[in-house]
């Protein structure tokens, strides 16, 4: 089941960059201080679900494999 979820949180990882990307293609096409706003608050909200995330994959990865060795 540890796989599965470190599966899982990759996965999550993998959907948010691919969200951030386009939202930064977006924000360099943005025409409009309206536009780009949005895109900037986008962008802000994913680059901080993707923190989260990838603290959690760390944190589960640890635990899996362990890690106290190297601490």
């Amino acid at each position: 089941m540890q796989n599965k979820e470190l599966n899982n949180f990759n996965k999550m990882i993998a959907d948010k960059t691919i969200i951030i990307s386009n939202l930064s293609n977006q924000y360099s096409e943005a025409s409009t201080p309206e536009e780009l706003m949005w895109c900037a608050i986008q962008l802000q909200n994913h680059a901080n679900a993707l923190r989260v995330i990838a603290e959690r994959l760390g944190t589960d990865t640890k635990e899996v494999y362990g890690g106290k060795k190297n601490e």
